[in-house]
């Protein structure tokens, strides 16, 4: 070793610098082979998105329009909304409602389908993807007309999908229920305390109010997707309820009545892959 080093002092400035720069590209060498290799492997290997379940509203609008506002109780007794599932390559899916019991609405769902007019849909949604008006060549929004699909299989009679309550069956924390005897009446609040009446002196709020949950499992896809695409499962949550225009604050079968002097009810939709032999 000590003769090397001395062999390596005695050499020249410039054949230094010779040893030095081929040292530095013998290193570089495997580093640039290392770098070259993940380049290719990265073109090579198309990265995929992985598979997904998403909620949308009617027509091709996102989930951003699914709207459940402005109902006015006084004016009819029921009302349709219409929202999408986009189950990609998924072959079936769960679909949960949940809710508060501040109105006592009552809510059912369907499997539904796009028609051509109003003379075959009773269900309308209006689609926010603005197309130009032949006559004033004006943006305007669609009104698309659905109908109840006529489908029967494991999930659906009807159109119609069995949901399945998944609450509890005793209200726990009512007050009045300290040993827990008092059966709960999924959506009647009349069947409750007095006391959870909204309203009764300075606004004062619920605060008996309930989350309902309800569920249908493995709902079945309508079109097959082997193409990734995004085609859509429509739906409709009908609300339905009974209204009373003498009634009032004060009586005992307030609540078993819907009334626009009530808080608003919280509605949420979710949507999950099951495509298990057995649900979970």
């Amino acid at each position: 070793m000590k003769k090397i080093t001395e062999k390596i002092k005695g050499l020249s400035l410039a054949v230094k610098l010779q040893i030095a720069a081929a040292l530095i590209c013998t290193a570089a060498i495997p580093v640039h082979a290392w770098f070259s290799y993940q380049n290719k492997i990265e073109a090579m290997s198309k990265i995929k998105k992985p598979p997904s379940i998403n909620l949308a509203s009617g027509g091709d609008d996102p989930a951003i329009y699914i709207n459940l506002e402005n109902i006015d109780v006084l004016k009819g007794t029921d009302k349709y909304f219409v929202f999408s599932v986009e189950p990609g390559k998924y072959s079936a899916y769960d679909i949960q409602l949940s809710h508060t019991t501040n109105i006592p609405f009552t809510y059912e769902l369907y499997r539904i389908e796009e028609v051509e007019n109003e003379a075959q849909g009773t269900i309308t949604y209006t689609d926010h993807t603005r197309t130009i008006d032949a006559e004033t060549g004006l943006e305007v929004e669609t009104k698309l007309y659905y109908s109840i699909m006529d489908i029967d299989d494991s999930v659906t009679t009807d159109g119609k999908l069995s949901l399945t309550d998944i609450n509890p069956d005793n209200d726990h924390d009512h007050p009045d229920n300290p040993y827990n005897t008092f059966t709960r009446t999924l959506g009647n609040e009349g069947a409750l305390d007095a006391n959870r009446r909204n309203y009764t002196a300075n606004d004062t709020v619920n605060q008996y109010v309930k989350p309902l949950y309800s569920i249908v499992r493995r709902v079945p896809q309508l079109y097959a997707n082997e193409d990734g695409s995004d085609e859509r499962d429509y739906f409709a949550i009908h609300l339905t309820w009974d209204t009373n225009s003498n009634i009032t604050v004060s009586d005992s079968e307030y609540w078993d009545y819907a009334d626009n002097n009530k808080e608003t009810d919280i509605i949420y939709i979710s949507a999950k892959q099951n495509t298990y032999t057995t649900s979970p």
